[in-house]
């Protein structure tokens, strides 16, 4: 990817920009990649969702770059982000999604809901968490409104890292082992009571037993959290050498997946966490109710894997409204949206990360799949087709 300039920048000077009879103020600072796009940053809609794509710092800087940012009222407030202060910053703030979703790029944290679909329209470039292989219904809907759709989390390195995924990755991997230990509490903000099970123990009575399979972004993460608490820690992954790191750093027992008995690794374990991931594919259901039988009657079990389909037969998408159920008498949590629930810092990590890209794009989508390979791996669905060969694949299994 070419040299992008990460500062977060303020506009300088006015212009008035017309769109759709609407006026706004805009930097007049160069446009990047020689043409002025119009953006949207709408509202969430999905339960329990209160991120924002993008804060007035970032919008600040695309309007700097000569773009018209529009952003759907009162869409950054429950991060502390109010109408005003998108104002200051350039942006148009608009009264309803409608609006919103006319501009020519939209850029939003989850997929579009039943309510947006009607709001897709053709050629239009849409840039967010996407997790189509979970989502047939979605896939369905950018395939047949023409929709250019670009996921967060398909955007690939060289190397293989997930740039725009690996900060949401990391804060869901610190946020589930919180809520294992809140859930594994008696008295919980739930119906279900967990096992009474001080997480890190005391010197004469015994640690909460965690289980945390993958050790990729989110999975580090949560044998960082539980082992900062005091948890007895084991750990499952492909890679030997991240399971070395992880027993250095923080005195866990590491096991590789290929010589590892699933059965005996979730063991009278008392928290499970599931971070396995397939980039753009569905993640393989590892856990069935064989082993979750073998657990402690109720333990916890937070999949974070949810977003792909999950790491259990016994899976499905919760919501904060509903957040937990029961099967085999383990406590299930898989929250598709688990960043939410720190909604300020999700949304700042996030917009750090997908400015680089965003600024990009508004100079042209041809232009920016030409700059950023990585970029380019990301595009799901374009012209009508799914063109990402794993999240296709996926789909044609279901």
């Amino acid at each position: 990817m070419p040299d992008v300039h990460l500062a977060l920048c303020s506009p300088s000077g006015t212009m008035s920009v017309s769109v759709h009879g609407f006026v706004s103020l805009a930097g007049d600072a160069k446009v990047v990649g020689g043409r002025s796009m119009r953006i949207g940053v709408p509202r969430e809609i999905k339960n329990g969702e209160h991120r924002v794509a993008m804060t007035p710092e970032g919008v600040a800087c695309l309007v700097g770059d000569g773009h018209v940012v529009l952003v759907e009222r009162h869409a950054g407030r429950d991060v502390g982000y109010d109408d005003d202060q998108y104002r200051e910053a350039g942006a148009y703030v608009v009264p309803d999604a409608k609006e919103v979703w006319q501009a020519e790029l939209v850029v939003k944290v989850k997929e579009p809901l039943p309510p947006e679909f009607d709001l897709l329209k053709r050629d239009q470039i849409l840039f967010t968490y996407l997790h189509l292989a979970a989502m047939p219904e979605v896939a369905e809907q950018l395939v047949s409104r023409g929709v250019c759709a670009i996921g967060y989390e398909t955007v690939q390195t060289d190397d293989g890292r997930l740039p725009l995924l690996a900060p949401m990755s990391r804060v869901a991997g610190r946020v589930a082992m919180q809520l294992a230990a809140h859930y594994l509490q008696l008295e919980n903000d739930v119906s279900v009571p967990g096992r009474g099970i001080l997480f890190g123990g005391l010197p004469e009575i015994d640690r909460a037993r965690v289980a945390v399979l993958g050790a990729g972004n989110a999975g580090e993460q949560a044998v960082r959290v539980a082992a900062a608490m005091g948890a007895d820690v084991r750990v499952l992954d492909q890679e030997p050498t991240r399971l070395a790191a992880l027993e250095s750093s923080c005195g866990v027992r590491g096991f590789v997946a290929r010589e590892t008995d699933l059965t005996a690794f979730v063991e009278g374990c008392d928290v499970l966490i599931g971070a396995i991931l397939v980039p753009g594919g569905r993640t393989p259901r590892l856990i069935g109710r064989k082993h979750l039988r073998r657990m402690n009657s109720r333990s916890v079990f937070v999949d974070i894997a949810i977003d792909q389909g999950g790491v259990s037969e016994t899976s499905h998408p919760t919501s904060y409204d509903e957040p937990v159920y029961v099967e085999e008498s383990v406590i299930h949590c898989a929250l598709p949206n688990l960043p939410a629930c720190v909604a300020r810092s999700s949304t700042q990590a996030l917009t750090r990360a997908t400015l680089p890209y965003l600024r990009l794009l508004a100079g042209g989508l041809e232009s920016a799949l030409d700059a950023s390979p990585e970029l380019a791996r990301g595009v799901n669905v374009r012209n009508g087709r799914i063109v990402h060969e794993r999240v296709r694949q996926a789909l044609e299994m279901q």
